[in-house]
């Protein structure tokens, strides 16, 4: 990956961390331009898409990512956040189809299981939200 792609994500980064969703978009769209197998630029993208209320074209950003992944953990990123996003966009029958996918990936279980938890809840199966919530918890121990 070049340098100046390097420079846009961490440039994106500050901007959406600070708040400045248009600078975030424009420089991680840029990052992503220049390396389109850059994993965290596309998931960072993403968010800046989704926190600016485009959660369809954060969705398209992230599905379009995934069979350039890197790595199966980059891809269980990507699947995690798509989760995130779908949630926020009301699809939550999609949402919890990328968290079952991110779920594949070890080392994803307190991320899956939160984000399984708050998909549960919205849709009513408080049940099974409260399990998500336990495993959560006991990922997050250890």
């Amino acid at each position: 990956m070049s340098s100046v792609a390097r420079r846009y994500y961490e440039r994106g980064r500050v901007s959406l961390e600070t708040g400045d969703l248009a600078s975030a978009q424009e420089s991680l769209r840029a990052a992503l331009d220049l390396a389109p197998s850059f994993g965290n630029a596309r998931v960072a993208y993403a968010v800046a898409l989704a926190r600016g209320g485009d959660c369809p074209r954060a969705a398209q950003v992230l599905r379009a990512g995934l069979p350039r992944a890197s790595s199966p953990i980059s891809a269980a990123a990507m699947h995690a956040t798509l989760g995130d996003v779908l949630t926020l966009g009301g699809d939550f029958f999609g949402a919890e189809d990328a968290f079952n996918q991110a779920a594949k990936t070890p080392g994803f279980e307190a991320r899956v299981a939160s984000g399984l938890a708050r998909v549960y809840s919205r849709l009513g199966r408080y049940r099974d939200m409260a399990a998500q919530l336990q495993i959560a918890a006991a990922a997050s121990r250890g």
